[in-house]
């Protein structure tokens, strides 16, 4: 309850991220502005050799605009939904759980082992389907892991968060190392650091809208 009504106090936040993606012994760094407000909207900017900028909301409402070409690329889908991504959902009170009640998992276990709170939950009908369990882990009531179980019990995915930093009414990781298991003993992993982070500032970037003349395409079009 106190970080929910702590994280409620917040109307927006944004953050420097870089993510690094390790796969078939192959790393790809990618860096970017991230811009996200309470009500779920985000905006990234992404750097390098091409400039692009991609809006995201919570109903899965997802445009990529380059301005180089003055194209917008156009989808909607709810794997595009805002609503686990890490910033919103400290942003908006999510935080103990990670949505998990929200995206149709039920609390099913609670258990305190060394001072660690260890949660359970499991599937509802509306839940996505493959995930037969999930686990999650707080300190503080701050997660620092989360798996996720198939039905035949193998982990297929976790994640670790740590590097927490306090700031007024909140408090977010700053490191987040995700891994994803494939087949055999191959697995991807992916870090992403967020640095710079700063809590209701008047950025412009926040509020960044798309020209209106921008020539619209469908984004598989690219």
């Amino acid at each position: 309850m106190i970080i929910s009504a702590s994280a409620a106090a917040q109307t927006r936040v944004a953050a420097d991220v870089e993510e690094k993606t390790v796969m078939d012994d192959k790393v790809v760094t990618r860096t970017s502005e991230v811009y996200c407000t309470s009500d779920g909207r985000l905006v990234q900017l992404f750097g390098g050799a091409t400039t692009y900028y991609v809006l995201s909301n919570l109903t899965g409402e997802f445009k990529a605009y380059f301005p180089k070409s003055n194209e917008v690329f156009s989808d909607r889908k709810d794997d595009y939904s805002t609503k686990d991504n890490l910033l919103y959902l400290f942003l908006s009170g999510h935080s103990d759980d990670l949505g998990l009640s929200s995206y149709g998992y039920r609390l099913a276990s609670s258990t305190t082992e060394d001072g660690l709170l260890k949660r359970t939950y499991l599937p509802t009908k509306k839940a996505a389907k493959g995930v037969a369990k999930i686990e999650l882990v707080l300190e503080n009531y701050l997660p620092i892991y989360i798996g996720y179980y198939d039905r035949t019990g193998h982990l297929v995915s976790k994640s670790y968060f740590s590097s927490y930093k306090e700031f007024p009414r909140i408090s977010l990781p700053q490191r987040v190392t995700a891994i994803s298991y494939t087949s055999g003993k191959d697995s991807t992993i992916v870090r992403t650091l967020y640095s710079n982070i700063r809590f209701d500032s008047n950025e412009p970037m926040f509020d960044f809208r798309i020209p209106d003349d921008a020539t619209p395409k469908k984004l598989f079009d690219r």
